[in-house]
C-alpha cells in the first residue's frame, strides 16, 4: 500500500507488484479458510517474489523502506516449507533468498543486502523445522490416538463381561434359582409357579442394558410392579423419573427381589412401595437424569440385622450389590416382629472437570488450557515454539553484534539483548510446566522498557533501517508469550511498546522531511514486532482449534469405541452363559410356564430341585459348567452324592480347568459319596481344593495324570494329589483367567 501511495511517481511496473502482491495476499488468505493451500499457491508467490525484486531493483529502489523488500520473498518461504517437498522448499529458499540478495545489493551494498534478508533467513529456518516436526508429532500422535482406541475398547469389553455377568448372576439368583424352588416345593399355586416360570426365561433371554442405552421411565416401571399374593399393597409413584436404562434395571430388580422376601419370609400384611424422585443441584438442561429414593416397606416378621450380615445371596447380592454396581446404594432396616425397609437410591453423578494449567479445565477429554490443547495436536510444544522462536533470536543477534560494533556506545542494549534471549529460552523450555503470570509480566516489562529505552540511546532516525533493531528484539519473547498464555498480556506489551514509539517519534525532532516520509518510516517499524506477535497468535490459536477439535473427536470417538465393545462383550457372555442353561434349565422353565408340564406331575419336582442346585453351582462357578459337567453332577446327585460347591467369590474363574477337574474326578471311579470343590480367587492366581470320601485310588491317579502328566494345561502354577482310604484330596493353584 506504500508503494501504491507514491502515485505517479512510481513506475507502472512497480505498481503493478503492489497491486500483485495485494492480490496475491487475498487470494491466498481467501482459499487457505475456505478451500486449502495447495503447491499452485506456492509457485505463485516464488514467481512473483522473484520479479517482484527484478522489478523493485530496476524501477524501484529508491522508494523501498527497510522492511518492505523482504515482504515479497517471506511469503514464498513459508509457503514453499509448507507445501513442497522438503528437497524442492530448500532449493526454493537458495533461489528466493539469493533473488534478494542480488537485487538488493546494488542499491543497499553488501552489508545491507545480507542484513536486509534476515527475516527471510529465519523464516525459512523456521518452516524448514517446524514444517516435519508437526508432521512428525502428527503421526506420533495418531499412532498413540490408536493405541489407546484399543486401549480403551479392551477396556470396554472386559467392563461389558464383568457388568454382564454380574447382571447374570442377580438374574440366576432372583429369578432362575426362585422360579426352579418354588416348583421344587409343594403347596404353591400352580398360576404363581407358571408366572415366575415365565418371568425366568424373559429374564434370561434379555440382554442387559448398558450405559448409554438411553434414560427410562422408573415411575412406570415401579407402577408395574407385582405386589406380594396375600397383602394389601399400597403403590405410590407419581409423576415421571427419569434415568438411565441400566439404573432402572437395577432399581426394579431389586426392588422384585426385595418384593420377593416378602413373600418367602416376611408373612406380611401389608405392602408399602413408594418412589420419590428428585434432580441432582447444579445440572441442566432439557433432558437430564433424575435422582429418587424408592422404598419397600413391609410389616411382616423382620429379622435381626446379624442375620444380614451373614447372608452372601439375597438382600446382598440381588439389592445392596446391585444398586452399587450403578453408583447407587440400599439400606435395609429391619427389626424382628416389625417390618422391614427397604430403601433404594441414586443420585446423578456430578462430572468434576480436571484442572490444568493456570486453572483451566478439561471438558468432555477436551484440554482447557491453549497449550493443552497445542499440545494434543503436536505433541511436546517446545519444538515447534523453538522452531518459531530460535531462529529469529540467533538472526537478531547476529544484526545486534553488527551494529554494536559499528556503536560501541550502544554496548549495554547488546547485554540487554543478551539477557532477553536467555530469558526468551529459559521461558521456552518452562512451556510444558506453565509460566507464571508474575513471570510473564516481568518478561514483558523488561523487554518493552529495554526496546523504548534503546530509542533514548539511538537517534529516531535510525528506524528507518536496522540500526533500530531493539525494537524488533522483542518480537521472539512476545510471539511466545502470545501463544501459551493470555494474549492480552503480550498484546498489552506490544501496544505499549507501539505507543511509546508514536509518542517518541511525535514528541522528538524530525525524522524525515514530510509528515507522510514520517509515516512511511514508523509504520514498518511498528509492524515488525507486531507481525511476528499477531502472527504467532493467529498460529497458536489455530494449532489449539485444531488440537481441541482433535481431541473432542477422538474423545467421542474412543468413547463410542468402548461403548460398542462394552456393548457387544456384554450381549457375548449372555449368549455363553445362556447357552450352558439353555439344554436344560431354559426348555424346562419354558415347559412351565407355558402350560405344557404340570408342576405336580411325577419327577418334576425332583428334576426342579436338581436344576435348581445346578443354579446354586453357577452362581457360585459362573461360567463353569457346562452340560457335560452339569449332567454328571446331576447323575452323583441322583446316586446319593453329598455334592458341596462354594467360592469366595462370583467373579469369572479358570472355567478349563476347573471343568477339567470335575470332569475327572467324576468319571473315574465309583460314586463318591460326598464331594466338595472350594474355589478361592486371589490377585493373580485361584487356589482350588477337591475332597471325594472315601479315597479311590484309581481316581487319584487319573486326576495326578490329568493335572501333572505331560499333556497337563500350562496355567497349572501348583498341583498336589493325596490319596487314602478315607479320602481323596487334590489342591491346585491356577493363573486367574
Amino acid at each position: 500500500m506504500f508503494l501504491l501511495s507514491g502515485g505517479s511517481e512510481l513506475a507502472l511496473d512497480v505498481r503493478a507488484v503492489a497491486v500483485l502482491f495485494l492480490g496475491q495476499a487475498v487470494v491466498t488468505a481467501v482459499r487457505g479458510v475456505r478451500i486449502r493451500l495447495s503447491r499452485a499457491d506456492s509457485g505463485a508467490a516464488v514467481a512473483l517474489a522473484l520479479l517482484g525484486q527484478a522489478v523493485l531493483a530496476v524501477d524501484g529502489a529508491s522508494r523501498v523502506v527497510v522492511g518492505q523488500r523482504c515482504l515479497l520473498t517471506v511469503p514464498a518461504v513459508l509457503l514453499a516449507a509448507a507445501l513442497l517437498p522438503r528437497g524442492v522448499s530448500r532449493c526454493t529458499f537458495l533461489v528466493a533468498i539469493g533473488a534478494q540478495v542480488a537485487t538488493s545489493w546494488p542499491v543497499d551494498g553488501p552489508a545491507g543486502a545480507v542484513e536486509g534478508v534476515w527475516p527471510v533467513v529465519a523464516t525459512a529456518v523456521a518452516g524448514d523445522v517446524l514444517v516435519p516436526l508437526m508432521r512428525a508429532a502428527a503421526d506420533r500422535a495418531d499412532r498413540a490416538q490408536r493405541r489407546a482406541r484399543d486401549a480403551r475398547a479392551a477396556a470396554g469389553r472386559e467392563a461389558g463381561r464383568h457388568e454382564a455377568h454380574r447382571h447374570f448372576q442377580g438374574m440366576l439368583h432372583d429369578e432362575v434359582s426362585a422360579a426352579l424352588q418354588a416348583i421344587s416345593l409343594p403347596g404353591v399355586p400352580v398360576p404363581r409357579l407358571r408366572e415366575e416360570a415365565s418371568d425366568a426365561v424373559k429374564a434370561l433371554e434379555e440382554a442387559p442394558p448398558g450405559p448409554g442405552s438411553g434414560r427410562v421411565d422408573l415411575a412406570a416401571l415401579v407402577r408395574a410392579l407385582r405386589p406380594p399374593t396375600g397383602t394389601a399393597p399400597a403403590v405410590e409413584a407419581a409423576g415421571t423419573v427419569l434415568v438411565p436404562a441400566e439404573v432402572a434395571d437395577a432399581a426394579t430388580r431389586a426392588a422384585r427381589e426385595a418384593l420377593r422376601n416378602v413373600v418367602k419370609h416376611a408373612a406380611a400384611r401389608t405392602v408399602q412401595v413408594r418412589l420419590r424422585g428428585g434432580g441432582a443441584p447444579g445440572r441442566t438442561g432439557t433432558e437430564r437424569d433424575e435422582g429418587f429414593t424408592l422404598s419397600i416397606t413391609d410389616d411382616g416378621t423382620g429379622f435381626a440385622a446379624e442375620e444380614l450380615a451373614a447372608s452372601s445371596v439375597g438382600l446382598r447380592r440381588s439389592v445392596l450389590r446391585r444398586m452399587e454396581a450403578v453408583g447407587g446404594h440400599a439400606v435395609v432396616r429391619s427389626t424382628p416382629e416389625r417390618g422391614t425397609i427397604v430403601r433404594l437410591e441414586w443420585r446423578p453423578p456430578v462430572a468434576a472437570p480436571a484442572a490444568g494449567a493456570e486453572g483451566a479445565v478439561s471438558v468432555g477429554g477436551v484440554p482447557g488450557d491453549t497449550v493443552g490443547r497445542m499440545r494434543a495436536a503436536v505433541g511436546d510444544v517446545r519444538r515447534p515454539l523453538a522452531a518459531v522462536c530460535l531462529p529469529f533470536l540467533v538472526a537478531m543477534g547476529v544484526i545486534a553484534a553488527i551494529h554494536t560494533s559499528r556503536a560501541p556506545d550502544t554496548v549495554p542494549l547488546l547485554v540487554w539483548y543478551v539477557l532477553l534471549a536467555s530469558l526468551t529460552v529459559a521461558l521456552l523450555l518452562q512451556t510444558e510446566a506453565g509460566i507464571p503470570g508474575t513471570v510473564a509480566g516481568a518478561a514483558c516489562a523488561f523487554a518493552v522498557a529495554g526496546a523504548l529505552g534503546s530509542l533514548l540511546v539511538l537517534p529516531l532516525s535510525a528506524l528507518k533501517d536496522f540500526a533500530s533493531w531493539p525494537v524488533g528484539a522483542v518480537t521472539p519473547l512476545l510471539t511466545l508469550l502470545v501463544i501459551v498464555r493470555p494474549a492480552w498480556e503480550a498484546l498489552t506489551a506490544l501496544a505499549l511498546e507501539e505507543v511509546g514509539i508514536v509518542i517518541l517519534v511525535a514528541t522528538g525532532p524530525p525524522i524525515a522531511p514530510s509528515s507522510g516520509a514520517t509515516v512511511a518510516i514508523v509504520l514498518p517499524a511498528l509492524f515488525a514486532p507486531a507481525l511476528g506477535v499477531i502472527t504467532g497468535l493467529v498460529i497458536g490459536r489455530t494449532v489449539a482449534h485444531l488440537g481441541g477439535v482433535t481431541a473432542q473427536a477422538e474423545a467421542a470417538r474412543s468413547a463410542a469405541l468402548a461403548t460398542n465393545a462394552a456393548r457387544r462383550a456384554r450381549e457375548e457372555l449372555h449368549r455363553e452363559r445362556l447357552a450352558h442353561l439353555g439344554e436344560e434349565i431354559l426348555p424346562f422353565l419354558a415347559a412351565v410356564g407355558s402350560g405344557r408340564c404340570a408342576p405336580g406331575a411325577p419327577g418334576v419336582r425332583d428334576r426342579a430341585g436338581l436344576l435348581a442346585s445346578a443354579v446354586r453351582d453357577e452362581l457360585h462357578l459362573p461360567g463353569v459348567f457346562d452340560h457335560t459337567v452339569r449332567g454328571l453332577l446331576s447323575a452323583a446327585r441322583r446316586a446319593g452324592c453329598v455334592v458341596t460347591i462354594q467360592s469366595d467369590s462370583d467373579d469369572l474363574h479358570p472355567s478349563a480347568f476347573l471343568r477339567l477337574l470335575l470332569t475327572t474326578a467324576l468319571t473315574c471311579g465309583p460314586t463318591p459319596r460326598e464331594f466338595t470343590l472350594t474355589v478361592n480367587a486371589a490377585a493373580s492366581t485361584v487356589d482350588a481344593s477337591l475332597v471325594l470320601l472315601p479315597g479311590d485310588e484309581r481316581r487319584a491317579c487319573a486326576l495326578r495324570e490329568a493335572l501333572t502328566g505331560a499333556g497337563a494345561r500350562t496355567d497349572i502354577e501348583y498341583v498336589e494329589v493325596v490319596n487314602s482310604a478315607t479320602s481323596t484330596w487334590v489342591e491346585a493353584k491356577v493363573r486367574a483367567p
